[in-house]
């Protein structure tokens, strides 16, 4: 990948546009404007009214998603192009293993999520078994989101240490060093709040949904500051075109 003003411009336009419908998504999801209130008492009726739910939203669930997962990809690449901008330390490479390894998972979590969300709606076969199968639905799609809340835990803490990482030894500017360290405070502690939950039951709130709002904010408010501040704050490498370093 060559590294030069023109790649990382591009990079950064096409990464402001992709954290903002990732982040609008993500708060139309928080906000349950997307959610049915049910009150059914019967618990596997009110699976099947879940389900139901889900394939309604499944739609913008592939939207999130693809956007989502453009962000994970442009952090990656990222992570291979900004070491043009950075002397050949230890840290440079911290940064671009950080990065490029926040990016895979998060690409990961987003194809698995598209595929959650097609799994959870609500097909089931005549066969005289409707309640075996919607409760075996539920229980593997807890599963699936399990293993879900790990990987997006994951790429949330890499990538935000990359882009600390980035703040501190990529010369911008001064104001992109402290957005840098603010978009890495604000999803770390969403990242804290998600793994803390995974562990413990919170009963006062929902802090899985609290985490999503910290990083719908953080991303969609700091992520394109950061974009444009970095398409702006830098010229071509020495001058010239430079092939960035793996």
């Amino acid at each position: 990948m060559v590294a030069n003003r023109r790649t990382l411009i591009r990079l950064s336009w096409a990464l402001v546009f992709l954290v903002v419908i990732s982040a609008a998504i993500t708060l139309i999801f928080v906000s349950g404007v997307l959610r049915t209130p049910f009150d059914i008492p019967d618990f596997v009726d009110r699976l099947v009214a879940i389900r139901t739910d889900n394939e309604r939203q499944f739609p913008f669930v592939i939207v999130g998603s693809l956007a989502t997962l453009g962000v994970y990809l442009i952090a990656a690449m990222l992570g291979l192009v900004l070491r043009a901008w950075a002397a050949a330390t230890a840290t440079r490479d911290a940064m671009t293993m950080l990065l490029v390894f926040g990016g895979v998972l998060g690409i990961a979590s987003q194809l698995m999520n598209i595929g959650l969300g097609d799994a959870a709606r609500s097909f089931y076969c005549d066969c005289g078994y409707r309640a075996e199968e919607v409760i075996g639905l539920d229980r593997a799609l807890n599963v699936g989101w399990s293993m879900l809340n790990w990987l997006v835990i994951g790429a949330v803490t890499f990538v935000g240490v990359g882009v600390a990482f980035a703040g501190r030894i990529v010369q911008v500017s001064g104001t992109w060093r402290f957005v840098s360290y603010a978009i890495a405070v604000g999803v770390l502690v969403a990242a804290a709040i998600r793994f803390v939950a995974s562990l413990v039951v919170i009963e006062a709130f929902d802090p899985f949904q609290v985490s999503d709002l910290i990083v719908a904010i953080t991303t969609g408010i700091l992520v394109p500051i950061w974009a444009i501040l970095l398409s702006r704050g830098v010229s071509d490498p020495e001058g010239q075109p430079v092939a960035a370093a793996v």
